[in-house]
C-alpha cells in the first residue's frame, strides 16, 4: 500500500509544475516571453539599414568600349558619350548620345550606313551599405532609344552561270528605330570625383520604319538590325562635378 501511495505522490510532484503553468496568456505571448527569459533582452524588429549620403553632381563620360568594336567588326567605327545626373539621393537622369558608321564590300554587296542614336532613362541605386568615404553604386535602370541613319548598298551582285550575273543598287535612304533597354551594372570612384562603370543592356525594338526595301547591318546603338532583341555592353569613364552635397 505504502508503495502505491509513494508512486501516486511522486507522480503528483512530478506535474505539478506543469499544472501550475500560466495559461492565461496566449501562446504567442508565452513563447515571446520564453524567449525573452532565455536571452535575456526584449525581441526587436531588424531595422532598415538608412540610404548612406554619397556625393551628388552631374557627370560627364564616354563610352570606352566603343573604341574595341573594330577588334571584333572592322567594318564599323562608333563613338559614344554620356551624362549622369542626381535626380534625388539615389536616383539619376542618365544620357547618352552616339554615332555608328559601317561600310564594307565584299565580292557580292558593297554597303554603306551612317547615323546617330540618343537615349535618355533612370537609374536607382540599390547599394545602400553605408561606409565613410564609398561613393559607389549598384545600379538598375530603363531607357528609351532613338536612332536614325541613312544606309544603301551600291553594290549588289547576284552571280548565275547559266542566265548571266545580275546586278542592281539600292541608293542611300533614311530609316529610322525606336527601342527601350532595361540595365544593370556598378558604378565606382577610382580617384576623387573620377568615375568608373559598366552597365550590361537588354534592348527590345519598339518599332522600326522603311525597312521594306533594305534590312539594316545594323541600327546605332541599338545593335544588329534584324534582331528584335540585342544584348549591349557599356564601360564608361567619366568626371563628375559635384554639387548639392550639403555634409561634405
Amino acid at each position: 500500500m505504502l508503495r502505491y501511495i509513494f508512486i501516486n505522490l511522486s507522480l503528483i510532484l512530478f506535474l505539478l509544475p506543469a499544472i501550475s503553468q500560466d495559461y492565461s496568456q496566449p501562446r504567442s505571448d508565452r513563447e515571446r516571453q520564453k524567449l525573452q527569459d532565455e536571452e535575456g533582452t526584449p525581441l526587436k524588429k531588424k531595422e532598415k539599414i538608412p540610404y548612406p549620403d554619397k556625393k551628388r553632381g552631374t557627370e560627364l563620360g564616354i563610352d570606352i568600349s566603343r573604341f574595341f568594336i573594330p577588334l571584333f567588326d572592322d567594318d564599323r567605327i562608333a563613338i559614344e558619350a554620356s551624362i549622369r545626373s542626381n535626380l534625388g539621393k539615389r536616383t539619376f537622369f542618365v544620357g547618352s548620345l552616339g554615332s555608328d558608321r559601317v561600310a564594307f564590300d565584299d565580292k557580292s554587296y558593297t554597303y554603306e550606313s551612317t547615323g546617330i542614336y540618343a537615349t535618355a532613362g533612370v537609374d536607382y541605386d540599390i547599394f545602400a551599405v553605408a561606409e565613410e568615404g564609398n561613393n559607389d553604386n549598384i545600379l538598375v535602370g530603363l531607357r528609351y532609344g532613338y536612332a536614325i541613319q541613312e544606309h544603301g548598298a551600291s553594290s549588289i551582285t547576284i552571280y548565275e552561270g547559266y542566265w548571266g550575273d545580275f546586278t542592281s543598287s539600292i541608293s542611300p535612304y533614311t530609316l529610322s528605330t525606336h527601342w527601350v533597354e532595361a540595365v544593370v551594372g556598378l558604378r565606382s570612384e577610382v580617384l576623387n570625383n573620377f568615375y568608373m562603370s559598366w552597365m550590361i543592356h537588354i534592348k527590345g525594338k519598339i518599332n522600326s520604319s522603311n525597312t521594306e526595301l533594305l534590312e539594316p547591318y545594323t541600327v546605332p546603338g541599338f545593335g544588329t538590325g534584324s534582331n528584335s532583341f540585342n544584348l549591349g555592353f557599356s564601360y564608361v569613364l567619366a568626371y563628375q562635378i559635384p554639387w548639392g552635397n550639403t555634409k561634405r
